[in-house]
């Protein structure tokens, strides 16, 4: 698809999700919600939409995580899946509920951790506890930057099968090699680190060289930021090309020509990496695309994430200041 044409078409999609969120749901995540679509290349139906906000209204308690910010970006992934909204919101409140059991907290982490797992209700509890043991290991590496927001990536890594301790020991090589190297310590390297075991938990000194490269050159660029380091894992770990980061960076600087990315350009560049990394997925095995989409799930998941945090700490501020 031409460049302009994508920037018509996240304009397009934007605001009509906008129109149909809400001005009280923030920016940062109707732009998530907007790039989930767009990267996927599916029209943004309104009335599945509105149906599936329905849909996990009626499962979830007055005081549950899923009537937060984030019930609009957990509306739009269950319009993705093949069955209905209503089968999709049970079996997600299903896998929530397995985590639950299996000593994962009740937040919307666990909600978007519940996303990543199998359709396979007879093996979600072995899947839930596996990423369990996977979790707490991770813990024991770094005790205070691991916390819910890690679910997600508990969950997809567990689906690896390795030792749990050794995997945690492979995250850790890659966060002290990668903070070495240049990157900034702290929960977006912890996620990096994560990311650069995706495919195999062998510590790679190349690929965290490669990671750096790439991260300088997005800086340089589009003046990345910590934000993007799972994403450059990601492309790091996919082993994209030269070629296509170039394709990237032209998106993105399109993108921030548009308005809608006045007041956030690091968001531009987080939609054109999933819509490369999409297109990339097209021509790969069905086994390749069935992971990819986890990976693009996760990312604009994260991306959802700290635009929700972002969002309560600007209005913890406001009404801070306002007394």
């Amino acid at each position: 698809m031409h460049l302009d044409l994508i920037r018509q078409e996240v304009e397009t999609t934007y605001d009509k999700v906008k129109s149909l969120a809400g001005w009280s749901v923030d920016k940062n995540v109707v732009l998530t919600i907007t790039s989930y679509y767009v990267t996927a290349e599916k029209e943004f139906n309104a009335m599945d939409f509105n149906r599936a906000m329905a849909a996990l209204k009626e499962r979830a308690g007055w005081f549950s995580p899923l009537r937060g910010h984030l019930l609009p970006m957990m509306a739009a992934f269950l319009t993705q899946a093949d069955d209905s909204v209503e089968e999709g919101a049970d079996r997600l409140m299903d896998k929530q509920r397995t985590l639950k059991q299996a000593g994962f907290r009740n937040s919307i982490h666990s909600y978007l951790a519940a996303l990543l797992m199998d359709d396979d209700s007879a093996s979600l509890e072995e899947e839930a506890h596996r990423a369990k043991k996977l979790y707490d290991a991770m813990k024991k590496q770094h005790y205070f930057l691991t916390s819910d927001d890690d679910y997600a990536y508990a969950v997809l890594l567990g689906k690896m099968g390795e030792d749990p301790v050794e995997h945690a020991k492979a995250m850790r090589s890659y966060y002290d090699a990668l903070h070495e190297e240049g990157f900034r310590t702290g929960n977006e390297l912890q996620w990096l680190s994560q990311v650069m075991t995706y495919m195999d938990i062998a510590f790679q000194p190349r690929l965290v060289k490669r990671a750096w490269e790439l991260y300088e050159r997005l800086r340089e660029e589009l003046k990345a930021k910590p934000i993007h380091y799972p994403m450059v894992g990601f492309l790091t770990v996919f082993e994209v090309e030269d070629a296509k980061i170039q394709d990237i960076i032209l998106l993105a600087k399109q993108l921030e020509q548009s308005k809608r990315f006045k007041w956030n350009k690091g968001m531009a560049l987080s939609v054109a990496i999933g819509h490369v990394m999409h297109g990339l997925t097209e021509r790969a095995d069905e086994v390749s695309v069935s992971l990819a989409s986890s990976v693009e799930l996760i990312l604009q998941a994260q991306q959802a994430v700290m635009a929700a945090t972002v969002a309560a700490v600007a209005a913890s501020s406001a009404a801070s200041s306002s007394n």
